[in-house]
């Protein structure tokens, strides 16, 4: 009786949800909001029982999401309250969902996120994985592709796949092929992304669904565009286009992923001028774009879709030339990128915008969005991100495999019952292979360590060779560039010296001050591009490099400063010369702020199989082994780490208040 009355509560509900969506989409206004909302109220309160209440006020709760602007969080605090006295689990799951989009709509995704999941725990916890979670997986979904977080929304959506792979639920099959498909295109592994297409469209083929047809033809454009398949992208829009040009009006249908033709027509059409733009026909390129814009206003996208359509736009009028109307398009996108929060696409107009400007000749406004560009492009798409969802995708892969084994394994285990007899043996053999595998599996970690360790090596060697090679070419272009510039304005004010007799004493003042400023510039331009990779290092060598580091401390810092060079006619390789100039500097820097020492002592000398470097002082010095095991607050770290890239060995002999000796050696063929 209990299950039967379970099932007529859970009946009820489903019922009376279908019911609100329909109407929601068929009256959307607050007048038929506030009747329905007093005809459920007053259900609940007469409601025979607790269980029942929960159910409506769960109903009453998704009426109240049709429009956003009412607050539900009184709803769902009586539904989690209400739940949780009952231990009703069922009720517990939704109020985590709606307390969930409540935090999504106030933009806090780090809290929203964790009740999504609540949610989702509870009800597949429950044995529940149908209609709720149909519902609970957008949500969570939708805030990872928001904020970027292309990891979690793998970890999302291939949990959702093992559900509807056991529930043989081929919509939502073909629902996670479209978001594999998405999240390998955002990360630009074009091959695994056709894949996930090309199983969602036999997915649609096989359920005859001409909307999700038209929908799979429209995302798998998208990676023939990033592939430069232009003509196989324009068959495949022109396809949809025809599709949806056939439809009836798909909006009744009761699914979440279902949307009316309209909107699938729209975004072919963008993608259309897409397409042409990256083609080269800049005029249909103009056409579809603009077109996808001024598309019928009935037709509701979400804000960041929108804002790509700008984007695009902007960026043909940029190809155009027609710059005026470019920074128009491509600031409206980007202001409404930034407002939703949607990185990618403030990414790419940062990107035109800063083309645009440039083209121009507006350098301050084209620098400040290049330098947002490149901050966003690597946060969004960097090896660290792939690896996670390779590792994810990985764990899913061998998920399914274990389920396979273990179901073997279950098959022999019963036919091996029969052989009572083999029993000791099984065991004492079971016992030497567990044996076996322990101490291989021992070898395997300690080898997968060791190869871990060198990936580990290999990374930073090739992060600190990037970061110096970047560093030279950003202070080369500094004072190739900015440096002529500011010598061209100063020859061309210095051109007007005979006429200055001619100006007033005002302003002739102001012609000397603007003399001086330019020369002020120049002077702080040559000290930043020297800070980032000092000129004489790469022109002169380390010695010469060092030498005029150890002057300029010197008359500033009040240190003395005694420098000495061995068989360093010939210069060494400029990787090394680079890391050993920072290491001493690191050094320098630390006796500066730490040590309060009035001497120091540096040595280099190149022996025929490795390089000697000796920093002595005689400050206050500290206590070694406390600082090697934190390895930070005096810039330790950043010298092993230097050290280490180089193979070298370094050995500090320090204790409080006998200064500090610094010995490295660094492995070197002549």
């Amino acid at each position: 009786m209990k299950y039967l009355r379970f099932i007529l509560f859970f009946a009820f509900f489903i019922i009376t949800r279908v019911s609100v969506a329909q109407q929601i989409k068929v009256n959307n206004d607050p007048l038929f909001i506030k009747n329905k909302s007093d005809s459920l109220k007053r259900l609940i309160t007469g409601a025979p029982d607790d269980t029942l209440k929960v159910l409506r006020l769960i109903a009453l709760s998704n009426l109240h999401q049709g429009l956003w602007q009412y607050d539900i969080s009184k709803f769902a605090s009586q539904i989690l309250s209400l739940s949780e006295k009952l231990h009703f689990t069922h009720g517990i799951a939704w109020a985590n969902e709606f307390i969930g989009g409540i935090y999504q709509l106030r933009k806090d995704y780090k809290t929203a996120i964790k009740y999504y999941q609540q949610a989702i725990d509870l009800s597949e916890a429950a044995g529940n994985y149908h209609s709720e979670n149909d519902e609970f997986y957008p949500g969570l979904l939708n805030i990872y592709f928001y904020l970027g977080d292309y990891p979690g929304a793998m970890q999302t959506i291939s949990r959702e796949m093992t559900v509807a792979e056991k529930t043989n639920n081929k919509r939502r099959i073909a629902h996670c092929n479209n978001i594999f498909g998405y999240i390998y295109f955002k990360q630009e592994n074009f091959n695994e992304a056709e894949k996930y297409y090309n199983l969602y469209i036999n997915n649609a083929k096989e359920l005859k669904d001409s909307v999700l047809l038209a929908h799979a033809l429209g995302e798998i454009a998208d990676v023939y565009i990033a592939e430069k398949k232009y003509t196989q992208s324009i068959n495949a829009l022109f396809t949809t286009i025809q599709i949806c040009d056939h439809l009836s009006d798909y909006s009744g249908i009761q699914n979440i992923h279902i949307v009316n033709k309209d909107l699938y027509k729209r975004k072919a059409i963008f993608r259309l001028g897409k397409t042409y733009k990256l083609a080269g026909d800049l005029p249909r390129a103009l056409e579809y774009s603009l077109n996808a814009i001024q598309y019928e206003p009935h037709v509701n996208l979400e804000e960041y879709e929108l804002a790509s359509y700008y984007i695009n736009a902007g960026d043909v009028y940029k190809e155009l030339k027609e710059y005026k109307k470019a920074i128009d398009y491509l600031s409206y996108g980007f202001t409404l990128s930034g407002k939703m929060e949607h990185h990618e696409n403030t990414r790419d107009a940062a990107e035109y915008l800063s083309q645009t400007y440039a083209l121009q000749h507006r350098y301050d406004s084209a620098f400040y969005f290049y330098q947002l560009f490149t901050g966003l492009k690597d946060s969004i798409v960097n090896n660290e991100t792939k690896m996670k969802i390779a590792g994810i995708q990985g764990q899913y892969d061998i998920a399914k495999k274990d389920k396979e084994i273990a179901r073997e394994d279950k098959e022999i285990a019963r036919e091996q019952q029969i052989r009572n007899i083999l029993v000791g043996s099984f065991i004492f053999l079971l016992i030497v292979i567990l044996l076996i595998y322990n101490s291989y599996r021992l070898k395997q970690k300690n080898k997968y360590q060791q190869e871990n360790n060198r990936h580990q090596n290999e990374l930073f060697n090739a992060i600190v060779s990037t970061q110096d090679l970047e560093r030279k070419r950003i202070a080369q272009d500094i004072h190739d560039s900015l440096g002529s510039v500011l010598s061209a304005a100063k020859l061309k004010l210095s051109s007007l010296e005979e006429s200055k007799k001619l100006l007033s004493a005002d302003q002739q003042e102001k012609y000397q001050s603007t003399l001086g400023l330019l020369d002020e510039a120049s002077t702080e331009l040559r000290n930043i591009s020297h800070n980032i990779m000092p000129a004489t290092l790469s022109k002169l060598g380390i010695v010469a490099a060092l030498q005029n580091l150890i002057d300029k401390i010197s008359s500033h810092a009040g240190l003395q400063i005694s420098f000495t060079a061995h068989e360093f006619e010939v210069r060494i390789e400029e990787t090394a010369e680079i890391s050993i100039y920072r290491i001493i500097l690191e050094l320098i820097n630390n006796i500066v702020k730490h040590a309060a020492a009035n001497k120091v002592t540096i040595q280099l000398i190149k022996y025929p199989a490795y390089i000697n470097l000796t920093v002595e002082d005689n400050g206050r010095g500290f206590n070694y082994n406390k600082a090697a095991e934190e390895k930070k607050g005096i810039g330790l770290g950043n010298i092993f780490s230097r050290v280490e890239y180089l193979k070298g060995t370094i050995d500090i002999d320090s204790s409080p208040g006998k200064g500090t000796t610094v010995i490295i050696d660094i492995p070197y063929k002549s």
